[in-house]
């Protein structure tokens, strides 16, 4: 445990080497570890990816980009900070596909992109992580490759991040780096929570081995008759030897046999482990039920924790989303589209949930209150392509057919 405080606290000076590898070692030596983070990270690899525009209310499209602004789809602003104006929606509905195309060339571009997004999501367990961008001639990028936490240090918990070639341990400073050449997430490291657990846990199971080697296999002892003279003992040690070795034999009249059991009936190792593992799964998927089943858990209690999983994927995909519209998309359509405000954005796209099932609902019941909702509004909020049916000839929109 001292040592383990000792990488921590190295690991808040900005020291990440070591850190950084136990942490690397942990996650693939524990059961519970490795599963709760292949969970999360396979619950961000189901989500599909997509390029939005954003969505656009006539005679409003400042106010609605503003409200934009907070997911990734901020405008670019000229030096004296105003935002060039635009000659009108059908202008912007142009220029938002035009820039669509672009992002959706660039991320179709990128040989590397599950891999990429695989590797950045491990900072929600390691508390940052990099990918460098690869250049082709042309400026795109090609590659993100990720750069491994234990190859990083910086001056400080808030320090700029430097370059710690070969990983060398206790080293203060680095090489500094180009940041706009990077993407970089940085978050609370939940490996920071696990560590303490995870550590009690296996000095729990050696207290455990340590236990069995000793109480495992219980100690005989085999009680000659009363008044054995001392000739016999010899000769009766031996027949005991012989019968413990295979379990068969022949005692004297007035023998006996006896069993030494310590260590109590029932050690506390296994409820001790099950607890840590607990805390693990709690801190890593907010909740028991997802992954540990519990006897008399009902499908309301199995469901409430499963929806807390999915906000968790959610709030993951959404953060991870913020950083590649911030430090991907923005400068990639600064250099495109010099000037011009943003109006498009890459995005994960969970899978359609009940939540999306009820905005749906919400918008046929304001449609049948004579409120019209926006249908790029619609599909942005539910992850759907929408497009209008246009009303066949001879039959009014709305009817059930006939002349209506």
């Amino acid at each position: 445990m001292p040592r383990l405080v000792t990488l921590l606290e190295a690991g808040e000076r900005g020291q990440y080497a070591d850190l950084q590898w136990f942490y690397h070692y942990m996650e693939r030596s524990d059961a519970m570890v490795f599963a709760v983070m292949q969970r999360r990270r396979a619950a961000l690899l189901a989500c599909d990816w997509d390029i939005r525009q954003v969505a656009e209310a006539s005679g409003h499209r400042s106010e609605v980009r503003s409200q934009k602004e907070g997911r990734g789809a901020a405008r670019l602003r000229s030096e004296d900070g105003t935002t060039p104006g635009r000659s009108g929606a059908a202008s912007d509905r142009r220029l938002a596909e035009e820039q669509a195309a672009c992002l959706r060339e660039a991320y179709d571009g990128i040989e590397n992109l599950r891999d990429a997004v695989g590797f950045i999501f491990s900072a929600f367990f390691r508390g940052f992580g990099h990918l460098e961008k690869h250049f082709d001639p042309a400026g795109m990028v090609t590659r993100l490759e990720p750069v491994e936490q234990w190859f990083w240090v910086r001056d400080g918990l808030f320090g700029a991040w430097e370059y710690n070639e070969n990983a060398v341990s206790g080293r203060w400073r680095g090489v500094g780096i180009e940041t706009a050449n990077f993407l970089i997430f940085e978050t609370v490291a939940l490996n920071r929570i696990i560590a303490i657990p995870y550590l009690r846990k296996n000095l729990c199971e050696k207290d455990w081995d340590g236990f069995l080697e000793v109480y495992g296999v219980p100690s005989v002892f085999l009680v000659g008759p009363p008044n054995t003279p001392e000739a016999k003992e010899a000769e009766y040690q031996k027949i005991a030897e012989e019968i413990i070795s295979d379990g068969r034999g022949f005692l004297p009249n007035g023998s006996d046999v006896k069993y030494v059991n310590g260590g109590g009936n029932r050690p506390p190792f296994l409820e001790r482990i099950e607890y840590l593992d607990r805390q693990i799964t709690v801190a890593a998927t907010g909740g028991l039920l997802t992954m540990l089943a519990q006897s008399g858990s009902g499908t309301l209690a199995g469901g409430a924790h499963m929806e807390t999983f999915r906000q968790i994927a959610r709030g993951d995909a959404a953060m991870l989303s913020e950083v590649f519209q911030q430090q991907f998309d923005l400068p990639l359509l600064a250099e495109f589209f010099p000037g011009e405000p943003v109006l498009a954005y890459f995005e994960f796209a969970p899978a359609a949930t009940d939540e999306a099932s009820r905005v749906v609902e919400d918008a046929v019941e304001l449609t049948k209150a004579g409120v019209r909702v926006d249908p790029e509004e619609l599909s942005e909020k539910t992850g759907y392509q929408l497009k209008e049916l246009k009303p066949e000839s001879g039959v009014k929109k709305g009817s059930a057919g006939g002349e209506g």
